[in-house]
């Protein structure tokens, strides 16, 4: 419950503000942390360290790029401070899976598949001639290329609950 609660409440405010809370991010790490210590004793301060750490180092690429912004990464982390590495890669990996059904259907709804391919070879062509990872371009219509990812991993963690019980 803790984790559907802490979830719906990161896709509220990033419906609202595009952005997630850091007073939630503050509050699913306190969470996280103590759960951690209560049932592993001292040594869970070192599974909650590594379990938050793991989001950063996979995502961090994504983040730099522009395509997965900072509070999605961080609610990545507060899953493995809470739940573990398992319900964490889970999560993750379902969440991108969702996430592409997500952009694959406004991608159809929009009608502009194939331009944004064109874009992404051009990225991707940009980036292989002057071998620096540049920002994502962002093109006219921005809400129609931006998805709230939290929903794919508020998605992603109930179906990765799920698959755990």
């Amino acid at each position: 419950m803790i984790g559907l609660t802490l979830l719906s409440m990161a896709v509220v405010t990033d419906l609202q503000n595009f952005q997630i809370s850091n007073r939630l991010i503050v509050s699913g790490f306190l969470t996280g942390l103590l759960l951690q210590i209560v049932e592993l004793g001292v040594m869970g301060i070192g599974v909650f360290l590594i379990n938050v750490s793991i989001p950063i180092i996979l995502l961090y690429l994504l983040f730099l790029m522009h395509a997965l912004g900072a509070g999605d990464i961080k609610l990545f982390s507060v899953i493995g401070g809470i739940w573990g590495f398992q319900v964490l890669c889970r999560t993750i990996v379902i969440s991108f899976l969702v996430g592409a059904v997500i952009s694959a259907c406004k991608l159809l709804y929009y009608q502009n598949l194939i331009s944004r391919l064109w874009v992404f070879k051009e990225y991707v062509c940009q980036v292989l001639y002057t071998g620096k990872l540049l920002e994502y371009p962002i093109v006219s219509q921005e809400k129609q290329h931006v998805i709230h990812f939290s929903i794919s991993i508020l998605i992603g963690y109930a179906i990765a609950m799920e698959v755990s019980y």
